[in-house]
């Protein structure tokens, strides 16, 4: 008797283990099915949740299309070590051509009350626009590049709290 329970269960357990895994299956043919308008996407962590002043972030992104239309989204992940509610950052976006775009932009992370404004587990993850209705004008590799641009408070002019920033692409 108790051999048939055990072979009961046993069967159970791989019931549930192949569930689990169509289910996992299906969740990941959506993720994929759901971002087919992605073209890119990349993430850089830092260092002890630091991004340091002299450490420029760069996404290089490979354009193929120059009648395509795309957005551009800009994501921080910041935790509660982050000292302020707002991000200020040096850009600049060079053509394949060499030519070069240069811009600051402020990033808004927690409301005047100081409640973060991003959401997540481990961080408080936000999503920018950062560029909107983009149509590139040549073909080629553009280089997107961000620098941080707070006043330095510490020796090295680290600004911590800031676990990761990411750049994505989308077809419109």
């Amino acid at each position: 008797m108790a051999e048939t329970i055990n072979k009961i269960s046993k069967s159970q357990e791989m019931m549930k283990t192949k569930l689990f895994s169509f289910i996992g299956f299906v969740l990941l043919l959506c993720t994929c099915a759901c971002n087919s308008k992605q073209v890119f996407e990349d993430t850089v962590e830092f260092a002890d949740n630091t991004w340091l002043k002299d450490s420029i972030v760069r996404f290089s992104v490979d354009v193929t299309d120059t009648t395509q239309v795309y957005d551009i989204a800009f994501s921080i992940v910041n935790n509660d070590e982050y000292p302020y509610s707002n991000l200020y950052l040096f850009t600049d976006i060079v053509f394949p051509s060499n030519e070069y775009m240069s811009d600051t932009i402020e990033f808004i992370l927690a409301t005047p009350d100081g409640e973060w404004l991003g959401r997540g587990w481990s961080g408080y993850a936000n999503e920018f626009q950062y560029k909107s209705n983009v149509r590139f004008p040549q073909t080629g590799r553009y280089t997107f590049s961000f620098e941080q641009a707070m006043r330095c408070t510490n020796a090295n002019c680290g600004l911590g709290g800031l676990q990761s920033v990411s750049l994505s692409m989308l077809r419109k």
